[in-house]
C-alpha cells in the first residue's frame, strides 16, 4: 500500500522586526524543504557519531552563537566551532533537500509593517510556485519553533489561503529535536554572509575570522549547499 507524498517545510529566520536597526540591515526567512520519502536517518545517526566524537553529544547547532563564540560556545576556540560548522556543513552537502530564502533589505522599507508584507507577498508566491513543482506531494509539514509571532502568522495567513492543501503544522517544535531544523538556521546565516558580500558590505570581525573572507566563503562553505536553492 503506498504511503502519502509528504513534504517537510522547516523555516527559521534571521534579523529583527525593528526600524531603524543597526544591528540588523537584513530580515530573512529560510526555508527548507525534505520529501519526507527519503530517508535521511542514516545520515543523522553518522552526525550524531561525529558531534559524539567530539564530546557534543547534547549539542543543538546554532550558527549564529557558533561564529560569534557566544552562549554554549563561549569556551570554545575558533578551531573547534569551525569543525562543528563543517560538519554540519557537510551533513547538509549530503542530504537530499532544497531550500529557499525570502529576504528584505530593510534600507528600501520604511516601517516594520512593510517588511511583513513583503515577506508575506514573497511567501505566497513562492508557496504557489512550490506546490506547482510538486503536483506529486499530498501533505505539507511546517515546522516551525513559533519564535517570531509576525513569521508564524506569516505561515497561518499563507496556508489558510490554500483550503485545497493538506497541511499540518508540527506541534511543540524544538531545534534540538530536529536536524533539518539546524539546517534551516544554517542556511539563514550563510545567505545573511551571501548578500552582504553580494552587496559589497564589509563582513562583521566574527564573520570574517571563522569563514576566512568572502573568497574563501564562497568556495569553502556558500558552494556546499548553493545548488540546493530553488
Amino acid at each position: 500500500m503506498a504511503t502519502d507524498a509528504t513534504l517537510s517545510v522547516f523555516v527559521d529566520e534571521s534579523g529583527r522586526f525593528k526600524l531603524p536597526d543597526r544591528e540588523s540591515s537584513y530580515y530573512i526567512v529560510s526555508l527548507v524543504m525534505h520529501d519526507q520519502r527519503v530517508p535521511i536517518d542514516g545520515l543523522i545517526a553518522e552526525l550524531d557519531r561525529h558531534f559524539a566524537e567530539m564530546r557534543l553529544s547534547n549539542v543543538c547547532f546554532h550558527a549564529g552563537p557558533l561564529i560569534r563564540q557566544k552562549n554554549a560556545f563561549a569556551i570554545m576556540d575558533w578551531s573547534f566551532r569551525n569543525k562543528i560548522f563543517r560538519r554540519m556543513l557537510a551533513f547538509a552537502n549530503k542530504l537530499d533537500f532544497q531550500y529557499h530564502c525570502l529576504t528584505v533589505e530593510k534600507r528600501f522599507v520604511d516601517s516594520t509593517e512593510q517588511i511583513v508584507s513583503r515577506l508575506q507577498n514573497d511567501m505566497e508566491e513562492f508557496f504557489d510556485r512550490l506546490v506547482k513543482a510538486h503536483p506529486e506531494i499530498d501533505r505539507f509539514k511546517v515546522y516551525y519553533d513559533c519564535g517570531q509571532t509576525p513569521v508564524t502568522n506569516m505561515l497561518l495567513a499563507t496556508f489558510k489561503a490554500r483550503s485545497g492543501l493538506a497541511i499540518e503544522f508540527a506541534q511543540a517544535v524544538r531545534p534540538e529535536r530536529y536536524k533539518l531544523f539546524q539546517v534551516a538556521d544554517m542556511i539563514a546565516t550563510l545567505k545573511l554572509v551571501e548578500l552582504k558580500i553580494g552587496r559589497g558590505e564589509p563582513m562583521t570581525e566574527s564573520e570574517y575570522k571563522f569563514f576566512g573572507g568572502p573568497r574563501n566563503f564562497k568556495r569553502n562553505y556558500l558552494r556546499f549547499v548553493k545548488a540546493k536553492e530553488i
